[in-house]
């Protein structure tokens, strides 16, 4: 299959995903695991301390937190009326403060709890003891089955059934423990390079993983993408067979993306090389909105995403990858008052007129010629806009198409490549209409966050 088939097949893949995600999370059960008993203390933006305890052992939730902190020696203060006030030097203060946190079997929400901290720990799925503002919740603490993420043996050979996973487990330095991977892992190079070897096992594609292929690599450890129904099923066919399996969470918005990496550094024990990938992410997503939102970026930019250049596209609606990451960086999603990836009528592009185009395209390679025909061949309704008339429409394919389809750790450069097409005014290189393997020449910000 050429690169051109490959990425047709993988948009197709990725509008069938997203439809097939929400059924995904209705299959949250009251998993089985080997994993080790025990509870969380978290100390916010992901700084999170595990402890090893059998649940049985302890009555209370404030015992089992008495033994946490005595285990790790960590200080720990509370007042006349039984609440926490102190762990660890870290005071209820300014809005944030100590709370009581839990999981129920079968959700996967975050529920407070109120002292006396009488309740028995057995009856969650996990506990926490968290450090929190107002409004926010703690770091995530199970994956999209419900399974915590917390307590596993060391992992020494994983396999990755997503070409966004794959991506995550080498940004987090953890390529040498891959045994296996699905067809459409192609990046970085080396982990494709080592799969046409056989070095590395091929254990099916995106939507049809193999669970032969799979067992045979003797894998540690498979990370599965929760937007695939079939590795849904396949999380459950590998913990039937006492393999462990993480289910990991739709990539909808930036949060996601980011406990995603968190979940996968937390299970394979690379807690701070994800940290460190994350931390990334944020500063320089950060500097992209400061950039975004100063003076001279201008007002808000309307935008419209499109998988197509066809008469009536698949567009990006609110909660989608793209759009969460242009809405950080001043635009408006002209489809936002729809979810998900939307098929919309020709008559609504004119109608919601667009400042500017972002299409995302495996029909077309990164040349003058190729762009010039897509601009010139585009459909009526298309051309009855602000963006078509002021040349302000933009095509991601090739390498640059790929990236914008993975809700991994290269999240920062994708946020730049769209940052200097909506506000181009702020930044010292100007990116052509036309993008493709060779993005990585434009980006400055995150020029560094590349994982080839």
């Amino acid at each position: 299959m050429d690169d051109r088939a490959r990425v047709t097949v993988s948009v197709a893949i990725v509008l069938v995903g997203i439809v097939l995600a929400v059924a995904a999370g209705s299959l949250v059960t009251e998993a089985e695991t080997d994993q080790a008993q025990g509870t969380v203390i978290d100390f916010g933006d992901r700084e999170t301390i595990w402890t090893d305890a059998e649940l049985s052992q302890y009555g209370t939730e404030l015992d089992l937190l008495m033994f946490a902190c005595d285990h790790n020696g960590l200080s720990i203060t509370i007042d006349d009326d039984g609440r926490i006030t102190e762990i660890d030097g870290i005071i209820n203060a300014d809005g944030s403060e100590w709370g009581l946190w839990v999981i129920y079997p079968g959700s996967l929400e975050w529920v407070e709890l109120d002292a006396p901290y009488d309740q028995n720990p057995s009856d969650f799925t996990i506990s926490s003891w968290s450090y929190v503002a107002e409004g926010e919740e703690p770091t995530v603490a199970v994956d999209y089955s419900g399974n915590p993420i917390y307590g596993y043996q060391q992992k020494l050979r994983a396999v990755s059934l997503s070409p966004s996973i794959t991506e995550i487990l080498a940004s987090v330095k953890a390529e040498n423990i891959i045994v296996g991977v699905d067809s459409y892992s192609d990046y970085p190079k080396s982990v494709a390079e080592a799969a046409q070897r056989g070095d590395i096992a091929t254990v099916g594609s995106y939507s049809g993983p193999s669970f032969e292929l799979i067992t045979g690599t003797n894998p540690d450890v498979v990370f599965a993408d929760s937007s695939q129904r079939s590795h849904t099923v396949m999380v459950e066919q590998l913990r039937d067979s006492d393999i462990d399996a993480v289910l990991l969470y739709p990539g909808e918005d930036l949060e996601s993306i980011m406990d995603n990496i968190f979940i996968v550094g937390t299970v394979i024990n690379y807690e701070l090389a994800a940290k460190e990938v994350i931390d990334e992410t944020y500063d320089v997503i950060g500097q992209l909105a400061e950039l975004s939102y100063s003076p001279v970026a201008g007002p808000s930019v309307d935008l419209m995403i499109s998988l197509e250049p066809d008469i009536s596209p698949w567009v990006s609606g609110a909660g989608t990858y793209l759009s969460s990451i242009a809405q950080m960086l001043n635009s408006n999603n002209v489809f936002s008052e729809w979810g998900g990836w939307v098929h919309v009528t020709s008559d609504r592009i004119p109608y919601e007129n667009p400042d500017k185009i972002i299409i995302v395209t495996s029909e077309y390679s990164a040349t003058q010629e190729e762009y010039d025909y897509l601009y010139n061949n585009l459909p009526a309704q298309w051309k009855d806009t602000d963006a078509w008339r002021s040349g302000e429409v933009y095509v991601i394919c090739e390498g640059a198409a790929d990236m914008a389809q993975r809700f991994g750790p290269r999240t920062a450069q994708m946020a730049e490549l769209v940052a200097m097409i909506l506000h181009p005014e702020v930044f010292d290189t100007e990116v052509p209409k036309f993008i493709g393997d060779g993005y990585e020449q434009y980006l400055n910000y995150s020029s560094y966050m590349s994982y080839d």
